[in-house]
């Protein structure tokens, strides 16, 4: 049975920065934090694939520009260099870097479909998976998930490609312990309009099951992340829309699901957004990035309201803004990364997380 919260309660706004970067033309798709303290970064800039590698201190120590068009979405680091995946001339694209930011190898993987999306995720003892697909935004024909299993020096492992005339992209992915995959989607209607859903795969690319997210046929809807709690709940996020006098505003939203499938709370949020990533900060807590502006919120999903509420800009009209966020993770004391566009700019901040 699904449950609609439609509270929404903010103990405080903030918005007051640490520190911001705006570079080249460009969009920050990715951040993390990397195990030296660092931070790593990996978007499109100047139409081209572009990794950044930042110091605790917050200087450029690696970056690296792959060379014709194309994207990364994902990436990965250790103390030795980096991985990542994105795309080049609708390809996956698959790239090692040591750890100045030069290139070891790169590797391209057709599929039946355009990759504009990769997303790269450590499985352990060396290996990696990617998940592929267009982009939900991509008006084609065909399309489709493409899984392929690496290792570090690009032997690939598995390969399966996977067509589903419902299907139009998988927007985000996580794993579980057993190697289960969980896909954000964006399927088809019989109609012009999308709808979100949510998918789980087993380790060898099987589907296991797939739900839809209670979508209202009238309007369209997409899954654009994805995340595990803690508690093995599943946790997504994305946008659907609302109706307006003048046509339809964009709602974002965030949804829990069992490992099973079923879907449980589901909360709008505000409406001219989308949620556009999520992380877990501890069991059964979640923070959410709303797209526009890099609006944070702390949600509490046990008992389905917001516990907080972060605004990166004090002025900022989501109606209206030309900042984007596409990312964020929590550096080593707890503060708050950011990766998106910025007037058109690749642009990354530190935000701080204390009252």
């Amino acid at each position: 049975m699904l449950m609609v919260f439609l509270l929404f309660s903010c103990k405080k706004e903030r918005s007051d920065f640490i520190w911001e970067r705006s570079l080249s033309p460009g969009d920050a798709l990715f951040i993390a934090y990397a195990p030296d303290s660092g931070i790593v970064s990996c978007g499109v800039m100047n139409s081209q694939p572009y990794l950044l590698k930042l110091s605790k201190d917050r200087k450029i120590v690696a970056d690296y520009n792959y060379g014709s068009e194309g994207q990364f979405s994902s990436a990965w680091s250790d103390t030795s260099g980096f991985i990542a995946g994105g795309n080049s001339d609708g390809k996956m694209l698959l790239v090692r870097l040591d750890k100045e930011g030069q290139k070891i190898w790169d590797t391209t993987i057709s599929a039946s479909f355009n990759i504009d999306l990769s997303t790269l995720i450590y499985t352990g003892t060396g290996t990696f998976l990617a998940v592929g697909s267009i982009d939900p935004a991509a008006d084609a024909d065909a399309s489709g998930i493409l899984f392929i299993r690496f290792d570090t020096a690009g032997k690939v492992l598995q390969h399966k490609e996977i067509t589903d005339p419902n299907f139009i992209s998988a927007n985000s992915a996580t794993v579980d312990n057993a190697g289960n995959i969980y896909l954000a989607l964006t399927m088809r209607n019989s109609g012009a309009n999308s709808r979100a859903a949510a998918a789980k795969y087993n380790s060898d690319f099987q589907k296991i099951w797939e739900t839809e997210l209670y979508n209202n046929p009238d309007v369209s809807s997409a899954c654009l992340g994805i995340v595990l709690s803690g508690s093995d709940s599943l946790y997504v996020t994305g946008k659907t829309e609302v109706a307006r006098t003048d046509g339809t505003l964009d709602n974002s939203y965030i949804a829990s699901l069992t490992k099973t499938g079923m879907v449980g709370k589901k909360k709008y949020l505000e409406n001219s957004n989308s949620g556009s990533a999520l992380i877990c900060i501890n069991t059964d807590q979640i923070m959410m990035l709303n797209r526009n502006c890099f609006i944070i919120i702390n949600i509490d999903p046990v008992n389905g309201y917001n516990t907080n509420l972060i605004r990166m800009f004090g002025v900022c009209n989501s109606y209206t803004t030309d900042a984007y966020g596409s990312a964020l993770d929590l550096n080593y004391d707890g503060n708050i990364f950011v990766a998106g566009s910025k007037g058109g700019n690749f642009y990354l901040a530190l935000k701080s997380s204390s009252q």
